[in-house]
């Protein structure tokens, strides 16, 4: 299958008629109906319905045309941002960070290589949903009603603790937990939201005795020992090694992270940035922390 095909195909669905195709594409009737012809054979169906010299479009083909076409319109608007040279004039690009905020050293330091001229706007804190259209990107651990959102990593979240604290369990069940004391992450922080509705589910409290609405103050104070509290395997892969890290079982906790963006329709260089974003936390996920 090749764009010529493709091209040809839209045209004729679009004029009902190889005759009108051949003349706005320039070349001969039976060329086209051998293209034709040949794009069935490899989709290994029919794609119109030939009444005379009349062709309409039958239900796979209706279906596949959908497809095409936009495809179509992306590849055009892919040649003309293109044209004459990438734009390298200044771009401001806002970012919510709801979660995984210890990547923004690594986000900005890409960014700025690759995209020299964008000015990069980060946000992270939890914003009113009315506010989300501020933003070109939000990062965030659950998807956003009508925004497009790309999942763009899974996370197990382990429970972790500092090992001077003597505990060696790999394993642990989560009513095992209900006598120990936790910090953690204040109450509506998305990551906090996670762990409460997997305890919830299992109609398990926990016993946070210290919170804050600040992960690297949560770090802290488990490298500190001052509790035990819940680490995200590739969100929080720069914890320190003196914290040990244990499995909940039979089912672990896990979570999603989405970027999602509320435009249906990215600029170039949003889309540049959205497929940089992608990247980085696909290469993220490869050195997760591992028990």
């Amino acid at each position: 299958m090749n764009l010529t095909q493709l091209k040809c195909f839209v045209v004729v669905a679009n004029q009902e008629s190889i005759t009108k195709a051949a003349e706005i594409l320039y070349i001969s009737q039976p060329a086209v109906s051998k293209t034709i012809k040949q794009l069935e054979n490899e989709l290994q169906v029919k794609l119109f319905d030939r009444t005379g010299r009349t062709l309409r479009l039958n239900r796979a083909g209706r279906l596949f045309f959908s497809y095409v076409n936009d495809s179509l319109k992306e590849l055009d608007r892919g040649i003309n941002a293109v044209k004459g040279g990438v734009d390298n004039s200044e771009h401001p690009i806002s970012i919510l960070m709801e979660v995984a905020s210890p990547f923004i050293p690594s986000i900005v330091f890409n960014i700025k290589n690759k995209f020299p001229n964008v000015r990069l706007n980060l946000a992270q804190h939890t914003v009113r949903e009315a506010d989300f259209k501020q933003f070109d990107f939000i990062v965030t651990s659950h998807p956003l009603k009508d925004l497009t959102n790309v999942p763009v990593l899974k996370e197990e979240v382990f429970v972790g603790w500092n090992l001077k604290a003597g505990y060696t369990k790999k394993f642990v069940n989560p009513k095992e937990l209900t006598n120990e004391k936790f910090v953690g992450l204040t109450k509506n922080n998305p990551l906090r939201n996670t762990i409460d509705k997997y305890f919830n589910k299992r109609g398990i409290s926990l016993n946070y005795m210290y919170e804050t609405d600040d992960p690297a103050t949560i770090r802290g104070l488990i490298e500190a020992g001052i509790g035990l509290s819940f680490i995200p395997s590739v969100t929080w892969q720069t914890i320190s090694d003196q914290v040990q890290l244990t499995r909940l079982t039979p089912d672990p906790l896990q979570r999603t992270i989405y970027l999602c963006s509320p435009s249906n329709n990215l600029t170039d260089i949003q889309r540049e940035i959205s497929n940089e974003l992608i990247k980085l936390f696909l290469s993220f996920q490869h050195s997760e922390l591992k028990i």
